[in-house]
């Protein structure tokens, strides 16, 4: 009997080995081209090894560590933004039938239709106008704008799947809003909260154009310090930094899992 459960578990088993292999490769070949000089095809291995290109990377010429901390801070304040806003807006959109309720959902997910060029061309328009806002504030603008569609959806279909008897039982029994928001709903939105956030912070994280367009191009996040690079067909500079701009992302998603792993133990533990 256990044998055949095993044999079952075969296809799950060699299905998982290759998604894992599809996903592994590329940045195997990352990192071997990060540390080659020259790599001449059709040659198997590098002819031969250089950190070069990671000299270069953390040197002051390279601003990897400012193009990471600019990255940072404009996520940062994109997160934000998608709370303040997208939260309110999932929690009535799911929650409160009114007039124009289908318009409303419409134009909440219109940047996914419209062109970010449209898009950011016209905010940035606006922005020209508003001088006291800084660099930051004017990208995270543009990335919430982008980012807010995908939170909203995320947010708004874990609050419909929560339902209301248990926020009208609270209520019932004296509980105001804030109290049923922090104690009954807070917990149960929390897992699909976070992934949404992970979510927002990785589109936010790769946005090349919208930083370009609303900074003038002084703002230099990592795509903005990779893109040169990329056009220059420099393929061991570009891995580099590759690896470097996947770096915070990869430990976002291992908080993310970190986090997640501990919540399902806690409520196995109940």
């Amino acid at each position: 009997m256990e044998g055949l459960v095993r044999l079952k578990k075969v296809p799950s088993m060699v299905f998982f080995f290759l998604l894992s292999l599809f996903i592994v490769l590329p940045f195997i070949t990352l990192v071997i081209w990060s540390v080659t000089k020259l790599w001449p095809w059709p040659s198997l291995l590098p002819e031969t090894f250089s950190f070069d290109s990671w000299n270069y990377l953390f040197s002051k010429s390279g601003r990897a560590f400012e193009g990471l901390f600019n990255s940072l801070v404009v996520g940062g304040i994109t997160v934000l933004g998608n709370i303040l806003l997208g939260l309110p807006a999932a929690k009535v959109l799911s929650r409160k039938s009114f007039f124009g309720k289908t318009f409303a959902f419409i134009m909440l997910l219109s940047p996914l239709f419209i062109p970010v060029t449209v898009v950011v061309m016209g905010l940035h328009e606006i922005a020209i106008q508003i001088e006291f806002l800084n660099d930051y504030i004017l990208v995270a603008i543009a990335h919430i704008f982008i980012t807010l569609p995908y939170f909203i959806t995320m947010v708004a279909y874990q609050f419909l799947l929560m339902g209301t008897k248990m926020q009208e039982a609270a209520r019932s029994l004296g509980a105001s809003g804030r109290q049923v928001f922090i104690w009954i709903e807070l917990p149960q939105l929390f897992p699909a909260l976070l992934l949404a956030l992970v979510f927002v912070s990785i589109i936010s994280f790769s946005q090349y154009l919208p930083t370009w367009i609303m900074s003038g191009g002084t703002l230099m996040t990592l795509p903005l310090i990779i893109f040169p690079f990329a056009s220059s067909g420099n393929a061991s500079i570009v891995a580099a930094y590759s690896i470097w701009f996947f770096l915070p992302i990869m430990v976002l998603v291992l908080v993310y899992f970190f986090i997640t792993i501990k919540l399902q133990k806690k409520i196995e533990g109940e």
